[in-house]
This record gives structure tokens, sequence and C-alpha cells, in this order.
């Protein structure tokens, strides 16, 4: 199983999402950025290195939130979300297509790859999230 964080990045009673690259796993779809842990690092290394490898952003972790499994059937992941928000840095796309601030409803209407999907239908997450985002 592939060991991946991810990050719900909140600001402003929103949350920031990625659109993945044509040449990734998950062509045009939408996810929470983030990436694989590299050997002996723990989740929380790994959120803050990959958004700022990925985004150019310094971030503070907030809340760990429920891990989520999924098979894809080419790889098996375990998807470690943190809720963050921002703490420096100028956003910069080094990874992704594209990049937007959504609410919480809005998204229920976004294309996400099926882990994403998954991470965002667990009720307790979907709880703490609307915490964070005064929803």
């Amino acid at each position: 199983m592939i060991e991946v964080s991810c990050a719900l990045i909140v600001e402003q009673g929103r949350i920031l999402i990625a659109q993945n690259r044509a040449t990734s796993d998950h062509p045009g779809k939408w996810e929470f950025p983030g990436g694989k842990l590299k050997k002996g690092e723990t989740p929380e290394q790994s959120i803050v290195r990959e958004i700022f490898e990925e985004l150019n952003l310094q971030v503070k972790i907030i809340q760990k939130l429920e891990a989520v499994a999924y098979d894809y059937g080419h790889k098996h992941i375990q998807l470690i979300p943190f809720i963050c928000c921002v703490e420096g840095g100028e956003l910069v796309l080094n990874d992704h297509e594209a990049v937007k601030w959504v609410s919480l409803e809005q998204s229920l209407n976004v294309d996400f790859s099926e882990a994403d999907k998954v991470l965002l239908q667990q009720a307790e997450n979907w709880r703490i999230l609307k915490e964070y985002l005064g929803e």
C-alpha cells in the first residue's frame, strides 16, 4: 500500500483544490494537493514538504482527519488527510494544471479523483470540515 498525504487547505470558508496535469496518473481530475511519503518521513513532514514542492506554500497543520484506503486496481493507496492553513509563500503551480478555492458545497460538484471523493464522503471528515469552514 502506498501512503499518500493530502492537504485540505482552508481559508475564508473555502478549500484549495488542484487539478492534475494531463501527464499524471489521474489526468484532469481534481484533488487535495499532496503526495507520497518518503522513506522515514512522517505524514506530517510529508504534507508540509509536498505542499511547498507543489505549490510553493508554507502550511500549518490544524488537524489530522481519518485516513482513507482506496484500491485503484493498479495501485492501492492510503490517503492521509490534514486540514491546513497557509502560513506563507506565494502560490506557484509546480505540479498542477490549475488550482481554485471552493466552498464545501461546491466541492460536491467537482470531478475529484476517486480517493478524494471517498475522503469527502466520510461523515466525520465532513462534520469536522464544516466546523473549520464556519458552516
